[in-house]
C-alpha cells in the first residue's frame, strides 16, 4: 500500500485533493442548510411565543374574554375600552398577518395557535362596525389581518 502511494504524481494527489475538498464542501453546505432550516424553526416558534405574549398581557386578555362573552367592548357602549386599545389589539393581528405572509410563520402555526380568538375578533359586530367607520378615512386599515381571519374561518 505505501509503494502505492508514492508511486502517486503530483496530478493524481492533485485530483484526489479536489476530490476531498468537494466532498467536504457538499457536506458543509448540506450542514449550513440544515443549520439554516432550524434556525428558521427556532425564530419562527419564537416569533408565536412574542405574539402570545402581546395577545396575553393584561389588556389584551380583558379584549379577548370580552369578545368571547359577548360583552360591550367600547366605552360607549358601555365596555371599558377605548379605540386605542382596540387599535393595539387588532394591530397585533395585522402584525401576525405580515409575518405569515412574509411565510415566518407556517399555515398550521397560526392556525393552531391563534384562530379562535382571531375569527371570533372579526366576527365581533363591534369590531365590524368599528373597521367600517375607520375604513371611511384609512380604507386598507387592518384589510390583511381581516382578510386572514376570513380565510381561517373557511379551514374551520
Amino acid at each position: 500500500m505505501i509503494r502505492k502511494l508514492r508511486s502517486l504524481t503530483i496530478q493524481d494527489w492533485t485530483n484526489i485533493v479536489t476530490i476531498l475538498g468537494i466532498i467536504i464542501a457538499v457536506i458543509s453546505l448540506i450542514i449550513s442548510v440544515y443549520t439554516f432550516r432550524q434556525q428558521k424553526e427556532i425564530d419562527s416558534a419564537q416569533l408565536m411565543l412574542d405574539f402570545n405574549k402581546d395577545l396575553s398581557s393584561e389588556k389584551n386578555s380583558e379584549i379577548t374574554a370580552a369578545i368571547e362573552n359577548n360583552a360591550p367592548l367600547f366605552r360607549k357602549n358601555k365596555g371599558s375600552f377605548t379605540s386605542t386599545d382596540i387599535d393595539n389589539y387588532l394591530g397585533i393581528y395585522e402584525l401576525i398577518n405580515n409575518v405569515h405572509e412574509a411565510h415566518l410563520i407556517t399555515d398550521d402555526m397560526l392556525y393552531n395557535a391563534f384562530s379562535y380568538d382571531f375569527i371570533k375578533t372579526y366576527q365581533n359586530k363591534e369590531i365590524a362596525d368599528y373597521l367600517n367607520e375607520a375604513r371611511k378615512d384609512d380604507p386598507l386599515i387592518f384589510v390583511g389581518s381581516e382578510g386572514l381571519a376570513k380565510n381561517l374561518e373557511l379551514i374551520k
